[in-house]
Protein backbone atom coordinates (compact mmCIF):
# COMPACT_ATOMS: atom_id res chain seq x y z
CA UNK A 1 0.00 0.00 0.00
CA UNK A 2 2.77 2.43 1.14
CA UNK A 3 4.40 1.66 -2.28
CA UNK A 4 1.06 2.50 -4.38
CA UNK A 5 0.96 6.14 -2.48
CA UNK A 6 4.46 6.56 -3.44
CA UNK A 7 3.82 6.16 -7.06
CA UNK A 8 1.03 7.98 -7.22
CA UNK A 9 3.06 11.01 -5.23
CA UNK A 10 5.90 10.53 -7.48
CA UNK A 11 3.39 10.37 -11.04
CA UNK A 12 1.43 13.54 -9.46
CA UNK A 13 5.41 15.32 -9.03
CA UNK A 14 6.04 14.43 -12.44
CA UNK A 15 3.14 15.78 -14.20
CA UNK A 16 3.35 18.91 -12.20
CA UNK A 17 6.58 19.95 -13.36
CA UNK A 18 5.73 19.02 -17.28
CA UNK A 19 3.31 21.43 -16.81
CA UNK A 20 4.55 25.25 -18.48
CA UNK A 21 5.77 27.37 -15.98
CA UNK A 22 7.08 30.13 -18.16
CA UNK A 23 4.44 32.71 -18.37
CA UNK A 24 5.90 34.85 -21.08
CA UNK A 25 6.59 38.26 -21.27
CA UNK A 26 4.85 40.90 -18.85
CA UNK A 27 5.58 44.23 -20.44
CA UNK A 28 8.01 45.95 -23.33
CA UNK A 29 10.86 45.62 -21.11
CA UNK A 30 13.62 44.14 -23.28
CA UNK A 31 15.43 43.70 -26.74
CA UNK A 32 13.94 44.74 -30.06
CA UNK A 33 14.94 44.67 -33.78
CA UNK A 34 13.04 45.30 -37.15
CA UNK A 35 14.08 45.09 -40.41
CA UNK A 36 12.67 46.81 -44.03
CA UNK A 37 11.47 44.21 -46.13
CA UNK A 38 14.42 45.36 -48.80
CA UNK A 39 16.73 44.72 -45.41
CA UNK A 40 18.43 48.32 -46.31
CA UNK A 41 17.91 49.92 -42.78
CA UNK A 42 17.56 47.44 -39.29
CA UNK A 43 17.25 48.83 -36.15
CA UNK A 44 17.95 47.67 -32.66
CA UNK A 45 17.31 48.78 -28.91
CA UNK A 46 16.56 48.28 -26.05
CA UNK A 47 13.16 48.64 -23.52
CA UNK A 48 14.21 49.61 -19.92
CA UNK A 49 12.99 51.11 -17.17
CA UNK A 50 11.80 49.31 -14.00
CA UNK A 51 8.36 51.27 -13.42
CA UNK A 52 6.31 50.20 -16.13
CA UNK A 53 5.11 53.84 -16.85
CA UNK A 54 8.49 55.06 -17.39
CA UNK A 55 9.85 53.36 -20.27
CA UNK A 56 12.76 54.51 -22.08
CA UNK A 57 14.49 53.14 -25.21
CA UNK A 58 18.36 52.58 -25.21
CA UNK A 59 21.44 50.87 -26.82
CA UNK A 60 19.82 52.04 -30.51
CA UNK A 61 21.62 50.77 -33.18
CA UNK A 62 21.17 51.54 -36.85
CA UNK A 63 22.28 49.53 -39.93
CA UNK A 64 22.38 51.15 -43.17
CA UNK A 65 22.67 48.76 -46.18
CA UNK A 66 24.54 46.34 -43.74
CA UNK A 67 27.08 49.14 -42.35
CA UNK A 68 26.27 49.33 -38.47
CA UNK A 69 26.26 53.20 -36.88
CA UNK A 70 25.55 55.11 -33.81
CA UNK A 71 21.80 56.35 -33.72
CA UNK A 72 20.26 58.21 -31.70
CA UNK A 73 16.58 58.51 -30.72
CA UNK A 74 13.34 60.76 -29.89
CA UNK A 75 10.05 58.77 -28.16
CA UNK A 76 6.52 60.60 -27.66
CA UNK A 77 3.56 59.47 -26.01
CA UNK A 78 4.93 56.86 -24.12
CA UNK A 79 3.09 54.53 -22.16
CA UNK A 80 2.93 51.20 -20.50
CA UNK A 81 2.02 49.61 -23.89
CA UNK A 82 2.19 51.89 -26.12
CA UNK A 83 4.42 54.48 -28.24
CA UNK A 84 2.73 57.73 -30.29
CA UNK A 85 6.15 58.04 -32.03
CA UNK A 86 9.18 56.19 -31.95
CA UNK A 87 12.34 57.54 -34.12
CA UNK A 88 15.98 56.40 -34.54
CA UNK A 89 18.55 58.45 -36.59
CA UNK A 90 21.78 57.95 -37.50
CA UNK A 91 24.09 60.46 -36.00
CA UNK A 92 27.15 58.85 -37.79
CA UNK A 93 29.56 60.93 -39.77
CA UNK A 94 30.69 56.88 -41.67
CA UNK A 95 27.43 57.33 -42.72
CA UNK A 96 27.71 60.70 -45.22
CA UNK A 97 23.43 60.97 -44.65
CA UNK A 98 21.15 61.00 -41.62
CA UNK A 99 19.06 58.59 -42.37
CA UNK A 100 16.06 57.56 -40.11
CA UNK A 101 13.57 55.18 -39.45
CA UNK A 102 10.10 56.21 -37.66
CA UNK A 103 7.61 54.10 -36.28
CA UNK A 104 4.28 55.93 -35.67
CA UNK A 105 1.59 54.28 -32.75
CA UNK A 106 3.39 51.40 -32.14
CA UNK A 107 1.32 48.87 -29.87
CA UNK A 108 2.38 45.70 -27.76
CA UNK A 109 0.81 43.02 -28.94
CA UNK A 110 -1.38 41.20 -26.08
CA UNK A 111 1.77 38.43 -24.93
CA UNK A 112 3.91 41.07 -25.11
CA UNK A 113 5.87 39.19 -27.84
CA UNK A 114 5.70 41.53 -30.72
CA UNK A 115 5.39 45.31 -31.05
CA UNK A 116 2.66 46.18 -33.72
CA UNK A 117 2.97 49.56 -35.81
CA UNK A 118 0.44 51.00 -37.94
CA UNK A 119 2.41 53.61 -40.09
CA UNK A 120 6.26 53.61 -40.51
CA UNK A 121 8.62 56.12 -42.98
CA UNK A 122 12.52 55.70 -43.64
CA UNK A 123 14.55 56.82 -46.14
CA UNK A 124 16.68 54.89 -48.96
CA UNK A 125 18.25 55.78 -50.81
CA UNK A 126 18.77 58.85 -49.90
CA UNK A 127 16.44 61.39 -49.93
CA UNK A 128 14.37 58.72 -51.15
CA UNK A 129 11.25 57.99 -48.12
CA UNK A 130 9.46 55.00 -48.08
CA UNK A 131 6.24 54.36 -46.15
CA UNK A 132 5.19 50.81 -44.85
CA UNK A 133 1.79 50.14 -42.79
CA UNK A 134 1.12 47.36 -40.32
CA UNK A 135 4.37 46.03 -39.92
CA UNK A 136 5.88 43.94 -36.45
CA UNK A 137 8.83 44.89 -34.64
CA UNK A 138 10.40 41.44 -32.87
CA UNK A 139 12.05 40.64 -29.94
CA UNK A 140 15.92 39.75 -30.75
Amino acid sequence: MKSGVYLIAVAALLLGCSEDDDAGFTSLIGSWTYTTPDEKIKVEFDIVGGDPEILAVTNQKIFVDGQEGMAVVQTEAVTETTFGRLRINANDADLDYPYDIIFLNLQASTDFSKIKVEEVNYIFPWPDGNELTNIEIVRR
